[in-house]
């Protein structure tokens, strides 16, 4: 690049009695505004950082005097990149046909020679704009190899498939050629010609002759236009190598999904409700099962299942809950008993027994004779009771029997059971069910078995 003329400086009177006014400078599609007072074209310039390159021009001239309202334009050359044997050269210019970039820099061609115009045949070069890039492309020889034939070419064709034309070579649709027919030709190149040879494709259920340059059973069936869904197969393999007349199995693997549906069972829930006393139970809603979808993968090659294996399960119906909701109000009442009235906060229908120290299952002699769960003596007034469902060492009022307190518990003692204590010769027998009173104040509610069975 060539530098502009150096700046003059500005010339606006000092003290700053005349403004500075804008001048306009155009390069291309570029517009930038310098301000100041400026006597010429190269001053404008130069206080605009612009500088010129070889075979760039600007108008006005750089030496004409510089006017606010005329903006100075730059004409920039264009850049071409003219390839030959032996080198790559650069050149700027204003011209804006090829003929006139030839006759501008002196490029005369080689006896044989083309010229390629951005990659292009040049026909007319008078009427050609100008290119960005310019070839010199000689003449190249190359070797065609068809079978047993070998012959040489002189050609300036630009690829393979050209030179094939240019050299009378007639090729049928499944000949092979390589290098392909769109390869670039390059001087010294062998061209190879493998005429089609015949093979035998099975697919579909039908058998037919096919032909192909390839001995790759991808290549042959691709020849042919058969394509392949995902999980086909063929046996050769596809990579394998196949000779002329061989045959070629397509095998079409489908799959499909069967489906069964499984019934899945409701759990039955309970849930506390505050609203409503102990013992009390209601349903909130019915249970419903749910389906279970499971999935089987069948493969089947050419038509026939060779295959099944477990795909998955999803839930399709999500099952309802049954949901139970149980009482957890606590209501304290009074209960007039023998002792006098007692406050209970929960009375419990159960079964009902009797016993003493001599029917509980332990010989007189034995150290656990008549001793109960809680180290009591077995007798009247101690009773045996589940303790997940009567608080162990409670007191409870049974009608008929009287104020007792559960401090024994038994093998058999399970539920609504609770098995009466007397003193030994004075059993008296119980048999069906009886109300059972809590007495005093309820346990802690981590304590309370609220659903009793």
């Amino acid at each position: 690049m060539l530098a502009l003329l150096a700046a003059s400086g500005c010339r606006a009177l000092e003290g700053g009695s005349t403004p500075a006014v804008p001048y306009t400078i155009l390069d291309g599609q570029t517009s930038i505004l310098v301000d100041g007072q400026y006597g010429t074209v190269a001053e404008v310039m130069a206080a605009g950082g612009m500088t010129l390159g070889e075979a760039d021009s600007v108008s006005p001239a750089l030496g004409a005097p510089a006017h606010p309202a005329t903006p100075i334009a730059i004409d920039r050359a264009a850049e071409v990149t003219v390839l030959t044997l032996d080198s790559a050269q650069m050149y700027r210019t204003q011209q804006t046909t090829l003929a006139g970039f030839l006759r501008e820099i002196g490029l005369s061609l080689p006896p044989g020679a083309r010229l390629l115009a951005d990659g292009q045949p040049v026909t007319a070069p008078e009427t050609q704009p100008l290119p960005q890039h310019l070839a010199v492309d000689p003449y190249k020889t190359v070797i065609i190899e068809d079978g047993a034939s070998r012959r040489a070419l002189r050609t300036t064709a630009l690829t393979v498939g050209e030179a094939l034309v240019e050299a009378g070579v007639t090729l049928a649709a499944l000949d092979n050629v390589s290098p392909s027919r769109e390869t670039a030709l390059l001087p010294d190149l062998t061209i190879f010609i493998s005429r089609a040879a015949p093979y035998r494709i099975t697919a579909d259920g039908q058998t037919v002759e096919a032909y192909s340059g390839a001995t790759a059973v991808g290549q042959v069936l691709a020849d042919n236009g058969l394509a392949l869904g995902p999980l086909d197969y063929t046996r050769p393999a596809l990579d394998a190598t196949v000779a002329p007349g061989d045959v070629i199995e397509v095998v079409r693997v489908t799959e499909r999904i069967d489906t069964e549906d499984v019934p899945i069972g409701f759990e039955t829930v309970y849930e506390p409700a505050a609203d409503m006393e102990i013992d009390t139970i209601l349903e909130a809603s019915a249970g419903r099962p749910g389906v279970l979808q499971r999935r089987t993968r069948v493969r089947l090659e050419n038509g026939v299942e060779v295959s099944r294996a477990p795909d998955g399960e999803v839930v399709t119906v999500a099952p309802q809950n049954h949901v139970i909701r149980y009482g957890t109000q606590i209501v304290m009442r009074t209960i007039d008993t023998p002792e006098g009235p007692a406050e209970y906060w929960r009375k419990v229908t159960m079964r009902v027994t009797s016993y003493t120290a001599a029917t509980s299952g332990k010989a007189p002699g034995d150290p656990g004779y008549g001793i109960t769960a809680s180290g009591m003596q077995a007798g009247f007034g101690v009773v045996a009771v589940d303790p997940t469902v009567v608080p162990f060492r409670s007191y409870v009022f049974v009608p008929g029997y009287g104020v007792a307190f559960a401090g024994d518990t038994g093998g058999g003692i399970k539920g609504r059971f609770i098995d009466l204590g007397y003193d030994e010769g004075a059993l008296k027998s119980w048999r069906g069910t009886v109300d059972v009173y809590y007495l005093g104040q309820p346990p802690a509610a981590e304590d309370i078995r609220w659903v009793l069975p």
